[in-house]
């Protein structure tokens, strides 16, 4: 369906039949003259008393509102920034709109998912979507070939599950292809899709928080944020288990900068190293629960390090070191017995104590039994040093240095407690650089190994994602 710059139609918000008109940016709600009192007593003011208005401040209270495009005689579903302020001029509402929705057909229940984009042709390389075969003598005397492309299920792979709000999603990859017999068209186009299918659905705002889902994943997968992902197709039941595509899912504000260079170098994480987990990571990412927030907005950002990368970086490791270890780090029978003789005494503090000093004394109480950054950073290098110990090794080498976790742990301690409480007299520690570069990798260990990947599969993904040279055998 051609993408057109303005859509007109005409849809009903509360209670009231709109014309409208969108230009891909804002949607405007135009009323009918005889409705225009209507919007400014019940929409534009609010009345404090019989007879009596004030003006007041609109904000959009709907999740989406459903019209009929003039332009392609279908509907067209637009999804509103709930709670967004709603601007008017002249009873004409101006509505903020984060997505729409372009239907091919009436609306119809959604189950289907597809995205498309230059990560995914990396990440799930489009090159195995088809073969190659020729004689060499053919080739150069004739310029004959022969292409064909694979079968769907060798290019598929197997449905994860997982949920998103308590609802049942399963993922897989593929390979589409198209083919054209049209002049200044490719005759064959290969790309690779991640497809999302659920039980029909009519919720949008489900559909926006899987497009939120891709993406995330997709930042996962390159380590950093400029992923974009503008459409997605959206299909509807058809016969015996297949789908229908009827719409195309649209997010505004796609539309960026790219990075074709960061994938031409290979800096990502391919699907294959971490088959099996694809799940888990989307329902982790759908729980807020896997850390993502220090991934930086560009890989050229992301080679810059300045305080709060700093702290988000070391924020990253203690997060996901407690979801690594739920228990925190076993201690000895020698620490827990002066735990608990610290905490006893303290609590004799705070039992005799009131107001901010108790409160004082139960934030040092805290403390006694918490595992510090330093300990942390220790126990990691103990853990997983046969996954992580040869990229540390050759980094810490290459800066005519040791790699000594605790002096690691310390360094990144210190550094990060200084830019935390403002301590920017104090001269940066030099080597707490090396560290944070060293971080940014043991995190991605880290959040594989919870993941269950395998250890060659985890080093190869490190290997590439931050294109480290190591030598894997």
């Amino acid at each position: 369906m051609e993408e057109l710059d303005l859509y007109t139609g005409k849809l009903t918000y509360k209670g009231i039949e709109f014309s409208y008109a969108f230009d891909k940016e804002e949607l405007r709600l135009i009323p009918p003259t005889d409705k225009r009192d209507e919007v400014r007593h019940t929409i534009l003011m609010k009345e404090i008393r019989p007879g009596v208005y004030t003006m007041a401040s609109p904000s959009m209270d709907e999740p989406y509102l459903i019209g009929k495009c003039n332009e392609t005689g279908q509907a067209m579903v637009f999804l509103a920034k709930q709670g967004a302020h709603i601007g008017s001029y002249n009873e004409v509402l101006f509505v903020e709109v984060a997505a729409y929705i372009l239907c091919k057909t009436d609306t119809q229940p959604i189950s289907k998912m597809v995205f498309i984009c230059a990560e995914l042709d990396c990440i799930h390389p489009v090159t195995q979507g088809f073969s190659c075969t020729y004689d060499h003598e053919q080739f150069h005397s004739h310029g004959i070939l022969s292409v064909q492309t694979e079968d769907f299920d060798a290019t598929t792979t197997a449905p994860q599950l997982f949920q998103v709000d308590g609802k049942d999603v399963s993922v897989s990859f593929g390979i589409a292809r198209s083919f054209s017999t049209k002049i200044g068209q490719p005759p064959l186009t290969l790309r690779s899709t991640m497809s999302f299918r659920f039980a029909p659905t009519e919720d949008y705002s489900f559909i926006v928080r899987l497009w939120f889902v891709a993406k995330e994943f997709l930042q996962f997968m390159c380590y950093r944020k400029n992923v974009f992902l503008p459409t997605a197709d959206l299909s509807t039941p058809a016969d015996e288990d297949k789908t229908r595509i009827f719409a195309t899912f649209n997010m505004l504000g796609e539309t960026s900068e790219e990075e074709p260079e960061t994938l031409q170098k290979g800096r990502y994480i391919k699907l294959a190293y971490l088959s099996g987990a694809e799940g888990r990571i989307m329902s982790d990412i759908a729980l807020r629960v896997l850390y993502t927030r220090h991934i930086p907005d560009t890989y050229v950002s992301g080679c810059r390090i300045n305080a709060a990368r700093f702290v988000m970086i070391t924020a990253a490791f203690e997060w996901e070191f407690k979801r690594l270890y739920p228990q925190g780090i076993t201690k000895s029978d020698k620490t827990l017995a002066i735990e608990a003789a610290a905490t006893e005494e303290i609590q004799k503090l705070i039992d005799n104590s009131t107001g901010d000093l108790k409160d004082k004394y139960k934030f040092l109480r805290k403390l006694i039994t918490s595992n510090s950054l330093q300990s942390e950073v220790v126990h990691i290098g103990n853990e997983l040093g046969e996954i992580i110990d040869l990229f540390g090794k050759r980094l810490y080498s290459m800066n005519d240095t040791e790699l000594l976790y605790s002096e690691m742990g310390k360094r990144l301690a210190d550094q990060r407690n200084n830019y935390a409480h403002g301590n920017m007299d104090i001269d940066f520690i030099d080597k707490s650089l090396i560290d944070l570069v060293y971080t940014e990798r043991i995190v991605y260990a880290m959040q594989l190994k919870l993941y269950g990947v395998e250890t060659k599969n985890i080093q190869n993904a490190i290997n590439e994602l931050f294109r480290c040279g190591v030598i894997i055998c």
